[in-house]
């Protein structure tokens, strides 16, 4: 058995990278502002957002490591739609989520992918 290691992936980047905490901070969050948009306004020809986009768009390293994470993900979680909801409320207030909710303004949902209506819960807009 392995001991377990301390994990903190914002500080190990930063320290691999020779990079301040504070600016792979600030480029995780644009990073993963950009993805989710792209994710939520993906049209393509299938509607494959993976597989027809951010496939051209990542770099090979990180889409590997992606889509092991997701498959990871996928055997260890049975998700449905509103559970990251459930994440949100129980893991701050809405005062903690509201400052994000304008990011999503002016986002143009795929016409593939239509959302049910959700409560403005944690923040003004359904993420």
């Amino acid at each position: 058995m392995t001991p377990e290691r301390e994990f903190d992936p914002v500080g190990e980047t930063a320290t691999n990278l020779g990079l301040e905490d504070a600016v792979v901070r600030s480029v995780i969050d644009e990073f993963m502002l950009q993805l989710h948009r792209d994710l939520v306004e993906y049209e393509g020809m299938n509607g494959d957002y993976l597989g027809e986009s951010l496939s051209h768009h990542l770099p090979a390293q990180a889409f590997f490591h992606l889509l092991g994470f997701l498959d990871r993900f996928s055997e260890r979680y049975e998700w449905e739609p509103g559970t990251a909801h459930e994440y949100l409320a129980r893991l701050g207030s809405r005062a903690d989520w509201l400052p994000y909710s304008h990011q999503l303004r002016g986002w143009v949902e795929s016409s593939r992918y239509g959302r049910s209506p959700r409560p403005n819960k944690p923040g003004e807009s359904a993420a």
